[in-house]
């Protein structure tokens, strides 16, 4: 499985108000929780975690993990800037990549697996999470498609692409991916529904 994993965890989280990368949720936090996710599915030297805002708080905290920390000084442009580093700091030969976020807190192991088993079945194609009448991440892009992820600006994701591409998209549903995690009160509503899982 010649893939990699961008987990992007760049943001300055100016709607939460602190860093919510590092938010501790029963004594770990978001960006280490979606890295553990992560380390079944894919070799260590294929995880890129890409980093900006509080980065020097950030890389103490995951520098026990075997990831490659991908650091992107223009964050604070978009995530498009987040992107571009992932997708450039991936290892030669990638045939695709699946692109995550660390505030999609309720996308289990297992959903990740289900996007990597269906991207193997259909490598050429791109696998979508849908949730809530949309599609977006995770989702997986094969190399074909990295120049137009490249070529994104401002604070445009990847959505555009799926928007672009729709005839040759797989999707999954996936609605644990509806919830991330943007302001405090959404931390309790977490609490609440990780008692439930």
């Amino acid at each position: 499985m010649e893939a990699g994993a961008i987990l992007l965890a760049a943001g300055g989280s100016s709607r939460y108000g602190q860093c919510k990368q590092l938010v501790d949720i029963n004594g770990s936090n978001l960006v280490r929780i979606a890295i553990d996710k992560l380390s079944p599915i894919f070799p260590h030297n294929r995880i890129n975690v890409v980093i900006g805002a509080n980065s020097e708080a950030m890389i103490r905290n995951i520098k026990d993990l075997p990831v490659n920390v991908v650091h992107n000084k223009h964050w604070q442009t978009g995530l498009a800037s987040s992107l571009k580093a992932g997708i450039n700091s991936l290892e030669p030969g990638c045939l695709a990549v699946m692109i995550t976020l660390c505030d999609q807190v309720l996308v289990a192991e297992k959903h990740l697996r289900q996007l990597i088993d269906l991207w193997i079945g259909n490598p050429s194609n791109i696998i979508a999470s849908a949730y809530a009448d949309t599609l977006g991440t995770p989702a997986i892009f094969p190399a074909e498609f990295h120049l137009q992820l490249l070529a994104l600006d401002g604070d445009a994701g990847a959505k555009s692409i799926l928007r672009n591409n729709t005839d040759q998209i797989i999707t999954l549903p996936i609605p644990e991916a509806e919830f991330d995690l943007d302001v405090p009160a959404d931390l309790e509503k977490l609490k609440k529904l990780l008692r439930k899982h």
